[in-house]
């Protein structure tokens, strides 16, 4: 009953509105605020946008299959690392957030040096598998579609690498987390209208850096399968710019930019609970009604039957008071901190603020011990005990306590204990 807020990824057994874990917590606890992984949330934003264009999934199909060439081989790796000295192809994955814009960037900025590569392992190559594979490769990406999609991958990519890694930091809270997210829809949306052109100019300059005609080719219209004799053909559209500007680029962004809006519903709305505390210095500058209005509200919210954290006479009364000592661009934590030298004085503040603080924003933190488990047991330390599984995990998640420690002390006190020589 004293929780105030609880977070977990996207799983349905975790967050399922009828037997998931979030719902069976919040049915005995109203006041348990349940916040889906933001983290989690936005890798399932690209998952959705890249899904939602056959287009795009090819696309990364073909960033997987040139990693995949050139890391089968230490031959073609070696290849690959004559013409490329800058970036290193990477393999993007469906859980790791920074892998698909680590696996873009190495193309965006190595594309004529790979285009190299490739060719050279069509001519050199011993197995003829290899070579098809990678004279296929050199003509995929040697075309105008793949130049602009590449641009327009890493522009979207790079963006919400930045939030991404915002909402993982420890310090990340509910206002700066909600600012992130806000920032990067007005992105999408802004990107939405200038992007194509301004992706289609820097396109230009690289198609001409590796000597390709920028022209989109004409592609086979696909024959659809009609169930009925009256249903109208499709009209299709013959300019081929502005049929991949609609069915690739605007599919992906307006896929994005409604996935954002679906499914940071949550972090959004806190902000009609906790809004007015987000810049708690400024309420010396609302009105005295409001103020009590947003009090008033936050009690509801933070009220279960009888049982409630505020009372909304005292918080209006404490901060008309408290709003007066602080500064107008004091933050909720230096807020905090504030208030554990004032006697506690203003005890409906402190608890309000510690909620809002304390409210997860992700479980990024938590799962980063399940990847270092991976890591630690391999397939060359199969046989460790739970035991030493579990003191090897401790060490590496605590990497910074670990590498303070003395290990000549720690070695001549195991050293000590474990000795089987008598001293006569």
């Amino acid at each position: 009953m004293n929780c105030r807020g609880q977070a977990y990824d996207n799983g349905s057994n975790m967050v399922g509105k009828y037997q998931g874990v979030q719902t069976r917590v919040t049915n005995q606890n109203p006041r348990a605020f349940f916040t889906p992984c933001a983290s989690h949330n936005l890798n399932l934003v690209l998952r959705d946008a890249a899904k939602n264009s056959s287009r795009a999934s090819t696309f990364f199909g073909t960033v997987q299959r040139i990693y995949t060439i050139f890391s089968a081989s230490t031959s073609r790796w070696d290849i690959f690392k004559q013409f490329c000295s800058i970036f290193t192809v990477k393999k993007w994955s469906e859980t790791r957030w920074e892998s698909r814009v680590n696996s873009v960037k190495a193309l965006r900025f190595q594309l004529s040096n790979i285009i190299e590569a490739l060719e050279e392992v069509s001519e050199t190559a011993n197995d003829s598998i290899a070579k098809s594979d990678a004279r296929s490769l050199f003509i995929e990406i040697s075309t105008y579609e793949f130049i602009l999609s590449l641009i327009i991958w890493y522009d979207i990519l790079v963006q919400v690498n930045i939030v991404s890694k915002s909402l993982q930091g420890k310090d990340a809270d509910i206002n700066i987390s909600n600012d992130m997210i806000q920032s990067l829809l007005a992105f999408l949306k802004s990107y939405r209208e200038s992007g194509f052109m301004n992706a289609k100019i820097i396109a230009n300059n690289l198609a001409k850096e590796i000597e390709v005609e920028p022209v989109f080719k004409k592609t086979r219209p696909r024959k659809k399968k009609k169930n009925f004799d009256y249903e109208g053909n499709d009209e299709r559209i013959n300019d081929e710019e502005e049929n991949f500007r609609q069915e690739y680029f605007l599919l992906v962004i307006d896929q994005a930019t409604s996935s954002v809006e679906n499914r940071f519903k949550q972090i959004e709305s806190y902000k009609d609970y906790f809004g007015f505390l987000f810049r708690i210095g400024k309420l010396r500058y609302m009105n005295d009604d409001n103020l009590m209005k947003y009090c008033k509200e936050l009690e509801i919210n933070l009220k279960d039957g009888n049982s409630k954290d505020i009372d909304f006479m005292e918080l209006y009364n404490e901060l008309v008071n408290f709003r007066l000592i602080i500064n107008e661009e004091t933050t909720p934590l230096e807020a905090l901190s504030v208030l554990k030298y004032s006697s506690e004085c203003f005890p409906n503040i402190g608890i309000a603020l510690r909620i809002l603080l304390t409210i997860p924003v992700t479980s990024a933190c938590a799962e980063r011990s399940f990847s270092k488990l991976k890591l630690i047991k391999t397939y060359l330390r199969n046989k460790l005990s739970q035991e030493n599984i579990s003191g090897l995990s401790i060490i590496s998640i605590e990497k910074d306590i670990s590498e303070s420690l003395n290990y000549d002390d720690i070695i001549n006190q195991f050293a000590a204990k474990k000795s089987r020589k008598v001293m006569f």
